[in-house]
């Protein structure tokens, strides 16, 4: 697989997951064949989780860290992080191993074997997916950012079954010399919003426990969605998407 691919993992008190994702990860790219990249974008962890990394980093030279002081957000880390990717392919993939790392195989060999394909999104809601044991209020919390979506953004919310996605890979020439300005969590949402893109994939996957820690999930964010969509809305231009 002649390819270079960044895979960014923006983290925050996930020290407890890293070690066992970083394994995972690099035993699926090294039996794709693909030079690649692993980078942990951490917002100054009070437990800690910077130093996992870049313990990572030091054992395995794929492996790099950003650590960012006096910044919090997943959405702006892992736009700090493309900034400085190397791949020409790049991607994000949630600390917390919810995201099986498995799945990268299939979703990298659609973005390869198919030059058309810009983006490949790891879908929650498509015919062969499973969520795992999703409590009622996580489940609540979901349908109402979809309801909000669907009201102030319904052209994003029709091109992926997903948007609300934090897994997915894209052609880095999709971002480059985009401004995104996301808030909060939803980083796809700007890509899809602002991005430079014709044919989208969905694909199937398991969207698993979170092993360790707490979900940072809350109505704080659910709040942060809302003016995220909010803003989209005032920012989103006609396009035509191929599916």
């Amino acid at each position: 697989m002649p390819m270079d691919f960044s895979l960014v993992i923006p983290t925050y008190n996930e020290g407890l997951n890293i070690k066992g994702l970083c394994g995972q990860l690099i035993g699926v790219l090294e039996n794709l064949h693909c030079g690649f990249e692993i980078i942990f974008v951490d917002d100054n962890s009070p437990d800690g989780t910077w130093r996992v990394a870049e313990a990572l980093a030091r054992e395995d030279k794929r492996v790099r860290v950003i650590r960012r002081m006096g910044k919090r957000g997943l959405a702006s880390a892992v736009v700090s992080a493309w900034a400085l990717c190397r791949g020409d392919v790049i991607g994000v993939i949630d600390g917390d191993m919810q995201h099986p790392a498995a799945a990268l195989e299939k979703m990298l060999n659609s973005i390869v074997g198919c030059p058309a394909v810009d983006i490949v999104i790891a879908s929650r809601y498509i015919a062969g997916s499973t969520v795992l044991n999703r409590s009622a209020s996580k489940a609540f919390k979901s349908k109402l950012a979809v309801l909000f979506g669907r009201i102030f953004i319904p052209e994003v919310f029709k091109l992926t079954t997903d948007p609300l996605s934090g897994y997915f890979i894209l052609r880095k020439k999709v971002v480059e010399g985009v401004k995104l300005t996301p808030i909060g969590y939803k980083i796809l949402l700007e890509v899809l919003s602002k991005g430079k893109y014709e044919k989208i994939i969905d694909m199937p996957y398991a969207f698993g426990e979170r092993k360790n820690g707490r979900s940072k999930a809350g109505l704080r964010q659910s709040f942060i969605s809302l003016v995220h969509f909010i803003k989209l809305r005032r920012s989103l231009k006609p396009r035509v998407i191929i599916f």
